[in-house]
């Protein structure tokens, strides 16, 4: 990558940043033996790793996950920690429903998997203690 891209930052030779910005193609690049490899790798994780059964299986379930806790939350912003709850009541008075389904959002994505699980499990499980 280094000695392709140097190459083409030589025929290019831009003289300011906006030649750069302006470039109908990257000017760090690689070499073509490495891009064809570079196709090829893109191509094996598609079809054995991204498509596999069992990982489309596993995207469908946080799909599942993170669109009930999101529906929960937004019609009961109660159901968040208290600073969160805060936080989707000020953006709602500033924003409109926009901004308390943002404020859900933002709690949502700053959960780690394990934990969205057992809060889906909290929520949805009525064996499951709070």
């Amino acid at each position: 990558m280094i000695s392709a891209s140097e190459a083409s930052i030589a025929a290019a030779a831009p003289a300011s940043a906006e030649d750069v910005r302006t470039r109908s193609q990257p000017l760090l690049t690689f070499s073509h033996e490495v891009q064809a490899e570079h196709l090829e790798l893109k191509h094996y994780l598609r079809q054995h790793l991204y498509k596999h059964y069992r990982v489309l299986r596993m995207t469908t379930k946080a799909k599942r996950v993170v669109r009930a806790l999101f529906d929960a939350m937004l019609g009961d912003i109660d159901l968040m920690p208290t600073e969160h709850e805060e936080a989707a009541r000020r953006m709602e008075a500033a924003d409109g429903r926009p901004g308390r389904a943002r404020a859900v959002a933002d709690y949502i994505a700053g959960m780690t998997d394990r934990f969205a699980i057992r809060e889906y499990g909290r929520l949805f499980d009525p064996a499951e203690r709070t």
